[in-house]
């Protein structure tokens, strides 16, 4: 009989179903999602799965399908459910990490707070509102980072570098619908400087093990957006004991038992320091870029950690290429338009998907606007960093900037 694996909630990009079903199989598992009727109808055909309807996302409704479905292990791989999954899995008495953690985790001024108290981050950080932002932004020295305590993504990320750029922050939201979803609660960060790469691995009882390191390319200020990824980073060999050991000691302080870990950091000659962390993998292709780079399969680890405990053995293919992905993507408000697919490194390129005819699937999140929205992307793979990165650099340099008031007008 087929192992029972309890997913909690449909993620914001279902086609990460995919992948995680195949691995679920490969350990004679099957998937049993678990969301809302509207949220199961979005899931491919192309993902074999149970789907199974609750009218609401509340614990006792989660905890009685759970008790249905007698599950050998409960995850959740969206961020927006990580906390419900935990829950589940305290309920039925299964092992992993727990709810206040994952509440932690998924808000930014806890896990800063956490990070303090342990002297692992050297980064100020105010709590405020939209209400009471422009406030505390004329008491500071000045650039801060402002974003909202709990969202991912870089949705209602802002560089606030003089006070006028507080206007077109508030800009990014409908404050009364931010408020409502308790979005209006925001954390004003000082400016870390450095350079800004993602860590990719996996905590098993309380034990990290690193993946490897991605080199991230964004829109840049105002907004940093991402537009890319490459992996492994360039600097991997280089950064990966020093990141390694500081994420260890992050996951310890967190308390992190059992969870995949995607962690932006900045690193300078001195210091590694925690951007945002994770108890997912990342979003953006990373699964995809994770099992061409490294040879393994990402969820195959996760599952096979939360069925049994297994620890993750080292992929048999990594090092023997530098893979990317790049993102066509347009400023919500504005139709998709791209000037030239003339790639500086054609023969770099592995695969192109793009729907010039496509339009935004959202343009809000319980009121934080978004920036941009993408219409395709494109993999790249070459044997060094050169073709890849100036592939995706090529992508950047062709994307328009966002337009606040565009988005505004798009989202009423």
């Amino acid at each position: 009989m087929a192992k029972r694996i309890m997913v909690v909630g449909v993620p914001w990009s279902t086609h990460e179903l995919v992948p995680a079903a195949r691995d679920a199989e490969r350990l004679g598992a099957r998937l049993n999602v678990v969301d809302t009727p509207d949220a199961l109808r979005t899931i491919g055909d192309d993902v074999p799965c149970e789907r199974i309807a609750v009218a609401t996302l509340e614990e006792p409704e989660l905890v009685a399908a759970a008790h249905e479905i007698a599950p050998d292990c409960v995850v959740s791989i969206t961020e927006l459910t990580m906390e419900h999954a935990a829950l589940v899995r305290e309920a039925l008495g299964h092992p992993g990490t727990s709810a206040d953690v994952e509440l932690t985790v998924a808000d930014k001024l806890r896990t800063r707070a956490v990070l303090q108290k342990h002297g692992l981050t050297g980064v100020g950080h105010w709590e405020t509102t939209l209400d009471e932002v422009a406030g505390l932004v004329a008491t500071l020295d000045l650039p801060v980072v402002v974003k909202p305590r709990q969202l991912t993504g870089s949705a209602g990320v802002r560089l606030v570098a003089d006070p006028d750029d507080v206007t077109p922050l508030l800009e990014q939201y409908d404050q009364e619908t931010a408020a409502h979803f308790r979005r209006d609660r925001l954390l004003v960060e000082s400016y870390v400087p450095g350079e800004e790469i993602s860590a990719e691995g996996i905590v098993v009882d309380g034990e990290l093990h690193l993946f490897t390191l991605t080199d991230k390319v964004n829109t840049g200020a105002p907004h940093y957006v991402e537009v890319g990824h490459l992996m492994p980073g360039a600097k991997s060999s280089e950064w990966e004991p020093r990141i390694h050991d500081y994420l260890q000691r992050c996951v310890t302080a967190l308390g992190v038992v059992t969870s995949p870990v995607h962690a932006e950091v900045k690193v300078t000659d001195d210091a590694v320091e925690v951007i945002e962390l994770h108890t997912r993998y990342g979003g953006d292709d990373i699964v995809q870029l994770i099992e061409r780079s490294c040879g393994m399969r990402p969820f195959e680890t996760y599952f096979a950690a939360m069925l049994d405990g297994t620890r993750p053995a080292p992929g048999p293919h990594a090092g023997d290429a530098v893979w990317g992905v790049g993102f066509f993507s347009a400023p919500v408000g504005s139709a998709f338009h791209w000037p030239s697919y003339d790639f500086p490194y054609p023969q770099a390129v592995m695969r192109l998907e793009v729907d010039a005819t496509a339009e935004p699937k959202l343009r809000a999140y319980e009121g934080v606007r978004l920036a941009y929205w993408r219409a395709g992307r494109a993999l790249f793979s070459a044997p060094t960093h050169r073709p890849v990165r100036e592939n995706i650099d090529f992508l950047r340099a062709q994307l328009p900037r966002a337009d606040e008031q565009g988005a505004r007008r798009a989202s009423d």
